[in-house]
């Protein structure tokens, strides 16, 4: 998007996103059970809130990619955007599947146990976004106006939502590889499986194509108004769908992943949350082009925290070392410093991109480099 018609409060939405999800991610996995017990209040709450921060940040990846994507008069997505969306998806999965890899040198996977395997396939947010983006991008280059994107997205959004308790009763494993399986079931680890939260980004699409119809000065009035609106009408309809579907799962499903209802009761609380933050945004107009920085590299702050929190194959760190055995103060501490990193790493890359591209092109030609020696080293 040029920057005159940059939607700020998406920018902001998505950076609110990414520190609830870091701070969420910290104290789940340093704080003691003793002091942070998500059957009590008010840690209750902060679990449900928790489980709103990939559907947010999804819905807004979805609102997002139509705005940030143009077409050729015959409708046609460029090419040079198609190959770079496809090579931005790889790379996320790349970076998932990376970050959870069994050994730590190539010639150690003949000895890798099957629970480690299993742990590997384990589909986490990267791995989910990375495969999501594909199919965003196979519906933008299947359609030629935004007006059929809004509706075969809609539309596959909705089919997503309806299928989930299907989805749930089937034994996946049965039928299909584990790497596959792991995509549509939470049996083994999964913690985002493609049913249903790809049906975030998908039911975001419609609402990026009505933002990108109106002149740029309007679409903030339009987060701000009529985003709550279709987040309390999604809300009104969450209940009564709730109690009808409930009898149609099984009974080990994850109601959240299954029941349609509460799947579309967490997309009404992230409509309610992008209003808000258009609100709010409201205040602090001028920090604008900083919620951009932070929105454009907003998986660059997840990789990082995720890096200093848990680590690589090749090295332990803070959540491996002292796994649920911080105090909340101790916790908390480590969150500072670990946002203060993840800060200064986005400032430290978006200097190199900007003054100094060469050298941004060897920083990551040396992480490549690096990661290459670490596999394949004796």
């Amino acid at each position: 998007m040029a920057g005159s018609e940059r939607l700020y409060a998406l920018d902001a939405a998505r950076f609110v996103a990414m520190l609830l999800m870091i701070q969420g991610h910290t104290l789940d996995a340093l704080v003691s059970p003793a002091e942070l017990d998500i059957a009590r209040f008010p840690w209750n709450i902060w679990h449900f809130m928790r489980g709103l921060t990939a559907p947010i940040f999804l819905v807004v990846s979805g609102i997002v990619h139509v705005l940030a994507t143009p077409r050729t008069p015959e409708g046609k997505l460029p090419g040079a955007l198609v190959w770079r969306r496809i090579r931005s998806s790889l790379t996320l999965l790349g970076i998932g599947y990376l970050m959870m890899f069994p050994a730590q040198r190539l010639w150690h996977l003949g000895y890798v146990p099957p629970e480690q395997w299993t742990a590997f396939f384990r589909v986490h947010i990267l791995q989910l976004i990375g495969v999501t983006l594909l199919c965003v991008l196979g519906l933008m280059a299947l359609t030629r106006t935004e007006r059929q994107l809004s509706i075969v997205a809609t539309a596959a959004g909705l089919a997503i939502v309806a299928l989930a308790p299907a989805v749930a009763w089937v034994d996946w494993y049965r039928f299909l590889p584990e790497a596959l399986a792991a995509y549509l079931s939470t049996e083994r680890g999964s913690l985002f499986p493609f049913v249903p939260f790809a049906a975030y980004p998908f039911l975001g699409l419609p609402i990026g194509s009505w933002l990108k119809s109106l002149p740029p000065a309007q679409r903030t009035r339009i987060l701000r108004v009529y985003l709550p609106l279709a987040g309390l009408g999604v809300l009104a309809l969450a209940p009564v769908l709730t109690l009808l579907c409930q009898p149609l799962l099984p009974p080990q499903a994850n109601p959240y992943h299954a029941n349609p209802g509460l799947i579309l009761l967490r997309f009404g609380l992230a409509l309610l949350f992008l209003g808000a933050i258009a609100w709010l945004y409201e205040l602090t107009p001028r920090l604008g082009p900083l919620y951009a920085v932070f929105g454009r590299y907003a998986l660059f702050l997840f990789v990082g925290h995720l890096v200093l929190l848990y680590g690589t194959p090749w090295f332990h760190s803070v959540a491996r070392l002292y796994a649920k055995s911080l105090s909340l103060l101790e916790a908390v501490g480590v969150l500072l410093i670990v946002v203060a990193l993840c800060f200064a790493g986005v400032f430290l890359v978006e200097a190199l991109r900007r003054r100094f591209r060469p050298g941004w092109l060897v920083l990551r030609l040396g992480i490549a480099a690096t990661v290459t020696y670490l596999f394949l080293a004796p």
